[in-house]
């Protein structure tokens, strides 16, 4: 499991909360270089699903999108997805 470099305190990419322990849109860097989006889940989330992140309320549902849940959520459930596509647009 992927663990934060950025010095964040508390942050835990695996762990689901009913309440928020950070302000949703915060942005964390993992191991790897792999880079958090703490959300709350608008519907339940399976283990390892691509999802879609919507701003600017920071929620997360299963879809086509730029993001994966690695560890599942439930509906209303706070915490951290990955980013899974590349920042780079080839200019």
């Amino acid at each position: 499991m992927a663990f934060a470099t950025d010095g964040k305190v508390g942050v835990g990419f695996d762990r689901r909360t009913a309440t928020p322990e950070f302000g949703l849109g915060t942005a964390a860097i993992g191991s790897g270089n792999t880079t958090w989006v703490y959300v709350k889940a608008s519907a339940a989330i399976n283990d390892a699903t691509v999802v879609i992140l919507t701003t600017p309320g920071f929620t997360a549902a299963a879809g086509a999108g730029d993001f994966t849940a690695d560890t599942g959520f439930a509906n209303g459930e706070y915490g951290w997805i990955r980013k899974t596509t590349s920042p780079l647009d080839g200019n």
